[in-house]
């Protein structure tokens, strides 16, 4: 008589591959939220060279403009750094440079570090 054979995973197998989605769903919804930030914030530095008010601005035009957009969608802890935006007169015009870290936790004491760094030029007028 010829013994049937086994398809499938057991039980112990379908723990630890729900464990291991769980756990890479857990850490994804932690992260996601810091991307989509990021790219708002790339977003309205784009918006804010696009703009026709922008050229030949001084930077605390400029940086109004971004506040003021940063506020729109809901983005408070840039407006909190005063260091993340830099702005710098070039021949050109304006030089805005984007840089910070993002930190948060993933499980207990584990935590994620993302830096982020954006530039644009806005011409003079």
């Amino acid at each position: 008589m010829m013994q049937k054979k086994q398809y499938g995973m057991t039980m112990i197998s379908w723990v630890i591959v729900i464990s291991l989605v769980a756990i890479q769903a857990v850490a994804a919804m932690r992260i996601v939220p810091v991307y989509m930030n990021y790219y708002s914030v790339k977003k309205i530095m784009e918006e804010v060279k696009a703009d026709s008010t922008s050229r030949g601005a001084a930077p605390k035009q400029l940086e109004a403009a971004i506040n003021k957009r940063l506020n729109i969608n809901g983005i408070y802890d840039l407006q909190k750094n005063p260091d993340a935006f830099s702005f710098q007169k070039t021949q050109e015009g304006m030089n805005i440079t984007l840089y910070y870290e993002a930190r948060g936790p993933i499980y207990g004491n584990l935590e994620f570090v993302a830096t982020f760094e954006h530039e644009i030029d806005i011409p003079a007028k």
